[in-house]
């Protein structure tokens, strides 16, 4: 079965890829070093989207399994905006409607509220994964890369990515900071790897499950 949040963050992770590329080949345009800033923005937008539509897909498979849903887990959807007053709509609908999908709006509800927050720090993927009963999803990822070191890439690109959507990655005389096209080359590399180490633990923890993701 597709594999859809990681299926997006591949075509995404393409994209700022493309973008790196496009500043090789063409040397002499001008904005060359605003094309390496789209790509670090791109590359970590679709990092940040892969955890929350993949945490919104294990919820699902999660909640439909029946097994015990600890005290976290009722936290996080319930300040998702998952009241009593909408259990007991999606019961009433449930009751009156034999093609009432209450799993799918309940996944609903918690994308929209996750889509208000960045989830693209460690301890938020961290947090985040752990109301599912998966721990330190983030230390084994690297583990399971081979390379201790490549968090700590990951969060390096993170934190240029809000310099630049913050800040606009300037000096205080507004000429653009320098940006070391080889290291984000790298660094977006780092991304891929790390997410595709992610996904594998948390499949083999909850198995692959059919695609729902928007």
């Amino acid at each position: 079965m597709a594999n859809k949040p990681f299926g997006i963050f591949e075509k995404t992770h393409k994209r700022a890829v493309d973008l790196l590329d496009l500043r090789e080949t063409h040397p002499a345009l001008p904005e060359l070093d605003d094309l390496t800033r789209a790509a670090v923005l791109l590359s970590v937008a679709g990092f940040d989207r892969y955890f929350t539509s993949k945490f919104c897909d294990v919820l699902v498979a999660h909640l439909k399994s029946q097994k015990k849903i600890g005290a976290d887990l009722y936290t996080r959807i319930g300040e998702a905006g998952f009241t009593t007053e909408v259990a007991l709509s999606l019961i009433s609908e449930s009751v009156d409607n034999r093609n009432s999908r209450p799993f799918r709006k309940i996944r609903t509800i918690v994308q929209n509220s996750l889509s208000t927050h960045t989830t693209h720090r460690e301890d938020v993927i961290d947090e985040l994964f752990m109301a599912l009963g998966l721990k330190n999803l983030c230390q084994n990822a690297s583990r399971k890369s081979g390379r201790m070191t490549i968090l700590r890439s990951v969060t390096k690109l993170v934190d240029l990515r809000n310099e630049i959507a913050h800040e606009a990655h300037v000096k205080n005389t507004g000429e653009p900071r320098y940006i070391d096209k080889a290291i984000i080359r790298n660094r977006v590399s780092d991304l891929m790897t790390f997410v595709s180490c992610c996904d594998e633990i948390i499949d083999n923890k909850f198995g692959r499950k059919p695609a729902s993701s928007a």
